[in-house]
């Protein structure tokens, strides 16, 4: 297992906390999870609470990109979405309450649709995942622990407030909990307004036109976020059941140069910078999970989850029309409405002590519709299911041994779209299809502990992927991404044989050095037909619609891999220093995978100062990023220069009443020169627009009494 700075950090100068710790019930689960997170073959990372804490950005995913291996894919200031290796959007299952999360993660300008407020934990694996979670895991997992129930009966809570400087955050989030005996019950409630963000620069460029940007303001790109969140819950005897309902609504606008082609009219200052004018998405996200676990015997037990989820997105725009047909009525560009029906059922059965059998069942059931004058994702329903089996033996304390099979099966139906108002070479939008398809995931691997102070695991295998509908059929304008995108509806299933390893050393030492811990990860995987979204040479035939953007098969071969050095040191301060890369190519045409992140290296020094009465975990730290220029990119996709940031962090808890640690304060300045960057994968990359300047995060967490 990968640990993080925070924990490794804290290890030694937090031994008598953590002693006490380890009484609580809850926590004395924590250590049996890892436990087992030893045992497995693939790579796992854990951000716990802590680190959130100390972490937390303008979004949950961008959040975890100090774990190497990890990147988010930025979408302004209000939402992101999960990048593992490289890899994202249909690759990476995202999951909470035990569902899949499912929305619109196939688009570029989609975000992750969870509070981030409404999370205890999240779990990464990092490398295929298919075998339990399906084929949508090819790249990886993230697992969203929600806060779970206090240990003791009563009344609890906590009120966060944070703001930020780069877009004039204002944020707050409230949650409570009551229990009695067995049940308990909890709600959250979240709101955040942010501003139009700033930049370290007065222009862009677009096809060689270089346009304004006032003030270094990214004009429309404020928004708002309204977020709900209920869950129940109830343990007797061999049943464990609970309930979960949420709701996530956000407003958050388009930059005014990168809907369309920009204008210096549209980008003129109107003077106020929290305003969401035209263009602007609104998005709601309501999901309910029931999940029930039964005890059958000592040795037996059985678990269920069962999720509904409504994924309504909206665009607004001025009504235009692409130089054909009349100016349609009213200002809704696009609506996407996704509604999704999934279900998961698992047995596990204990033989003796050292053997553990997996077999489960998943199923999940689309239903897509569309609507707004623009076209670019047609409607289509999907049923998907699958059934795994994966056995666990422990030869050995020091050694494990997993395997396991699955077979997917899935059909997609997808409607003819005929737009009338076009040229009759162009009317048929999308295609009427009828697709069914399936195939066998199968991986083994071992988890081997050699030494106390050594862990070695290797894992080979392979995944499948089935095509989403915006890779068969979509044939419409993206505008937030200035590109015209295209599917192909001859895809067929993508598959991947992979192999991938990890090792991990620590040791304590008595001395000016107190710790010293080290891992080293790699990976290797070869796709006989890769899906890809790649930029040709062409622009759509529709009047100020972009370039196009094809999905393609080829083949393709990715390795990388991380490595990450911690050092405790002087009883109080640690160093930690990660590196990460990717490579990526088409090997039939050996130009690189576009949107493959750049080589990555970040150091950081943090110092745990001495408890007090009212002051406790203090921690300062500075860290430096360096990320290289990115020129191994694909035909038509620009290079990225490379660039080097500091950041400097404070965290502290002070006594509040009775409570040692009542209140919770963190300080973050991130970029701390104001240096000018670009992020290879980010959302407005296309336009050269930067990433944000100086930023100064400021986060008071208050638990209630």
């Amino acid at each position: 297992m990968m640990l993080l700075a925070a924990d490794v950090c804290a290890q030694h100068a937090n031994d008598s906390i953590r002693t006490t710790i380890e009484l609580h019930a809850v926590t004395v689960e924590g250590h049996v999870d890892a436990e087992r997170r030893k045992t497995q073959p693939q790579t796992v990372m854990v951000a716990d609470e802590e680190y959130l804490t100390e972490n937390r950005s303008h979004s949950l995913m961008s959040s975890l990109e100090k774990l190497p291996g990890v990147k988010a894919w930025q979408i302004g200031q209000g939402f992101s979405k999960p990048v593992i290796r490289g890899l994202g959007f249909n690759r990476v299952a995202v999951m909470e309450y035990g569902i899949k999360q499912q929305g619109q993660q196939w688009g570029a300008d989609h975000g992750l649709e969870i509070d981030q407020y409404n999370v205890e934990r999240i779990t990464l694996i990092k490398g295929p995942a298919s075998l339990q979670y399906g084929s949508d895991a090819i790249a990886g997992v993230v697992v969203i622990s929600p806060p779970p129930p206090k240990a003791d009966d009563g009344l609890s809570g906590a009120v966060l407030l944070t703001g930020s400087s780069s877009n004039r955050l204002i944020g707050s989030s409230a949650g409570l909990n009551y229990q009695k005996e067995n049940t308990y019950i909890k709600g959250r409630l979240t709101y955040r307004d942010f501003e139009d963000y700033r930049v370290p620069a007065r222009s862009f460029q677009y096809l060689n036109w270089t346009f304004p940007i006032y003030n270094g303001v990214l004009k429309n790109t404020a928004g708002r976020e309204f977020d709900v969140t209920l869950q129940a819950g109830r343990s007797a005897g061999k049943y464990t059941s609970s309930i979960a309902v949420s709701n996530v609504h956000a407003k958050t606008g388009f930059f005014a140069g990168a809907h369309g082609l920009p204008t210096t009219v549209a980008l003129e200052d109107d003077g106020d910078y929290r305003n969401i004018g035209l263009p602007y998405q609104a998005v709601n996200h309501f999901k309910t999970v029931y999940n029930q676990t039964v005890q059958l015997s000592r040795t037996q037990k059985v678990s269920g989850d069962f999720g509904f989820q409504y994924n309504l997105r909206r665009e607004y725009s001025q009504p235009h029309t692409h130089g054909y047909g009349p100016m349609p009525e009213g200002n809704l560009e696009l609506e996407l409405r996704l509604q999704t029906a999934g279900l998961n059922v698992a047995w596990e059965y204990y033989s003796s002590a050292a053997h553990l059998l997996s077999v489960g069942i998943s199923a999940e059931y689309q239903h897509h519709r569309i609507g707004g004058y623009s076209f670019l994702l047609p409607c289509f329903e999907q049923l998907t299911a699958g059934v795994f089996v994966i056995d666990r033996y422990h030869f050995s304390d020091e050694l494990t041994g997993t395997a396991g099979l699955r077979y997917d099966a899935g059909s997609i139906h997808i409607h003819q779209y005929i737009d009338r108002y076009l040229p009759d070479a162009y009317q048929q939008r999308s295609p009427g299809l009828e697709k069914a398809q399936g195939d066998a995931s199968f991986g083994a691997g071992l988890a081997w502990r050699p030494h106390p102070q050594w862990e070695v695991k290797a894992n080979v295998g392979k995944s499948f992927r089935m095509p989403a509908a915006n890779e068969y059929a979509s044939n419409g304008v993206h505008h937030g991404m200035f590109r015209h995108e295209l599917g192909d509806s001859t895809l067929r299933p993508e598959r991947s044989y992979q192999a991938d390893f990890h090792l991990a050393f620590q040791k304590d030492y008595e001395g000016f050095i107190t710790q010293v811990s080290c891992t080293v990860s790699g990976f290797a995987n070869y796709f006989p037909n890769f899906i890809f979204l790649n930029p040709t040479g062409a622009f759509s035939w529709l009047p100020d619609a972009g370039q196009y953007y094809r999905y393609e098969q080829s083949r393709a071969f990715r390795a990388g891999g991380e490595a990450q050095l911690h050092v405790d040191f002087a009883a109080r301060f640690c160093l930690e220093s990660s590196v990460e890369y990717v490579h990526a190519v088409d090997l039939r045409s050996r130009y690189p995978i576009p949107f493959t992140p750049p080589l990555y290296l970040a150091t950081g020094l943090s110092v745990r100062l001495p408890e007090t009465a009212f002051l406790r975990r203090t921690r300062l730290a500075v860290t430096h990023r360096y990320a290289a220029a990115q020129h191994r990119v694909s035909r038509n996709e620009a290079a990225t220069p490379g660039y080097q940031l500091v950041d400097v962090s404070a965290s502290f808890a002070l006594a509040v009443g009775k409570q040692k640690d009542g209140a919770k304060i963190t300080l973050q300045l991130q970029n701390l020169f104001n240096t000018k960057y670009h992020n290879h994968i980010s959302f407005y990359r296309y336009l050269n627009v930067p990433e944000p300047g100086r930023n100064v995060r400021l986060s008071l967490e208050i638990l209630l009494p």
